[in-house]
């Protein structure tokens, strides 16, 4: 099988499992714009060098640690019934003095989500419990999941050796902040939740109820995510398996929570952040990415895919955003039965060549020249 990529973006394909239980062909086309810096800048497709490039596997955010939140997730999901928006980047002072709170905010169509991120801070010493100790103020601080509230924490009375015994905070388990079998003496030095949500202060090391805040992605096995993923009981390993379970939900592919997600990006959606790049405020309009993609199949049957743009990355630090098109094509038996996968318009030029194989040269003006003095014109 080959690709045929007649776009300035990056492509690629994969196999994938629908949930009927047939495999399928998922054909991605990513490209990568640079992040107007005005609302009446255009914008502008960055140079192939500096396209990002495809994830075939999951992307960790710190190298350093045993887990971490994920920067990026495999770009080859098999559907995404919505669009999900991503945002790695982080919170800045404005103008660029320190400041020991800022509210952020992210507006990408019908979605808007807004909270607070606060300077380091640590649980200290009191006459009579702890308390958090004032945040350190910031120019500039990362908003992630491996500061939001969350973490795991020890059961005193029960075995440190045996991993089963550590409790995790299942929508945030990279977090921190969150330490119910600490008593106030041992809560010191810890560490609070640099995130929270506007209205309710994330303080308290037993807080189950918190929502962990931030504009990353979340990973499979949290919770809620893990739940769409479907039942693995005996049923399922003795009637089912290897398919998905019946009740498996493609809303599993979403990698955002739900306030993050939209309906598909058609192009023109209004871009707002505030207080996530050193200027205070950045507003764009999302271009419009109709990217054509087609298979050819191995008995010469050209097939064409319908695409969508189902995911947006936007990265302010990095000053550029990425939007994904995504296709899918069933496959009967295997990924044999296709030949060519197109991405993009070909040229004339390489439909030549394909039919008539690389012996085909392009015409050259002398040779239209000598083609019509031979017919006489």
């Amino acid at each position: 099988m080959t690709l045929h990529n007649a776009t300035p973006f990056e492509a690629g394909y994969n196999l994938g499992l629908e949930k009927s239980g047939h495999h399928c062909l998922v054909v991605v086309a990513k490209a990568t714009y640079r992040m107007p810096k005005d609302i009446n800048d255009s914008v502008v497709l960055r140079s192939k060098e500096e396209q990002v490039k495809i994830h075939y596997a999951d992307v960790e955010s710190q190298e350093d640690r045993e887990e971490s939140a994920l920067l990026y997730e495999n770009d080859f999901a098999p559907f995404k019934p919505k669009c999900d928006v991503i945002l790695n980047g982080s919170a800045y002072a404005f103008p660029l003095q320190q400041t020991t709170d800022r509210v952020v905010q992210l507006r990408v169509g019908t979605l808007d989500k807004s909270f607070r991120v606060i300077g380091k801070r640590v649980w200290q010493e009191s006459a009579f419990n702890a308390k958090a100790s004032k945040p350190i103020p910031f120019t500039k601080q990362t908003i992630s999941y491996n500061v939001a509230y969350g973490g795991y924490d020890l059961d005193p009375n029960k075995p440190m050796e045996n991993e089963e015994n550590y409790v995790p905070f299942k929508a945030n388990p990279v977090g921190q902040g969150y330490a119910p079998f600490h008593n106030t003496r041992s809560l010191i030095g810890k560490p609070l939740a640099q995130t929270e949500e506007l209205h309710q202060p994330a303080t308290d090391p037993r807080g189950k109820k918190y929502l962990p805040q931030s504009f990353g992605v979340i990973s499979r096995h949290w919770y809620p995510r893990y739940i769409l993923g479907g039942t693995y009981d005996a049923h399922w390993a003795e009637h089912i398996k290897p398919f998905l379970p019946d009740d498996f939900d493609e809303h599993f592919y979403q990698c955002t929570p739900a306030d993050q997600q939209i309906a598909y990006i058609e192009g023109g959606e209004k871009v707002l952040l505030k207080g996530l790049t050193p200027d205070g405020e950045r507003i764009f309009f999302l271009p419009h990415q109709s990217v054509p993609m087609e298979v050819i199949r191995s008995n010469g049957e050209r097939e064409t895919l319908a695409s969508v743009v189902d995911t947006l990355i936007l990265e302010p630090d990095e000053e550029r955003f990425t939007m994904i098109s995504r296709a899918k094509i069933k496959l009967k038996r295997s990924i044999h039965e296709v030949d060519t996968i197109i991405v993009g318009t070909p040229d004339a030029l390489w439909e030549k060549k394909r039919l008539f194989g690389e012996c085909y040269e392009e015409e050259t003006e002398e040779d239209l020249e000598t083609e019509e003095i031979s017919h006489g014109k």
